[in-house]
């Protein structure tokens, strides 16, 4: 019975953890999507369109914008993949917690109709 406990316990924890890993991940993925959206590479790079430098100061501070854009993009990335395991680990959990449900009601039942079959 210890382990049933303990395996209960592991499987909510992966529930509650998935679902935070999940909502921390969308979050953050909108949070850097705002972010992009007032990049100005990031608005050239939408367009597809290209920009007539006038001076070196003008050159790099569209490089630094355009190495910004890229580590966003990157992150952003990185949080789909965060909230997709969230998502993983939650599913998992949720099905573990279910089997182990029905095998308890399983196990409820027959003892039931074997205890009703004695008397």
């Amino acid at each position: 019975m210890k382990i049933t406990g303990f395996l209960e316990r592991l499987l909510f924890t992966a529930i509650v953890v998935g679902f935070l890993m999940a909502a921390g991940g969308a979050i953050r993925y909108f949070m850097l999507h705002n972010q992009l959206s007032t990049n100005m590479a990031a608005q050239i790079h939408e367009q597809g369109g290209e920009v007539a430098i006038e001076s070196k100061g003008q050159a790099q501070g569209l490089m630094a914008s355009d190495i910004e854009r890229r580590r966003l993009v990157a992150e952003q990335f990185n949080m789909m993949i965060f909230g997709g395991v969230g998502l993983a680990l939650l599913g998992l959990g949720w099905l573990g917690h279910d089997v182990m449900g029905s095998r308890r009601r399983k196990t409820a039942a027959s003892a039931a109709r074997s205890s009703g079959a004695s008397s």
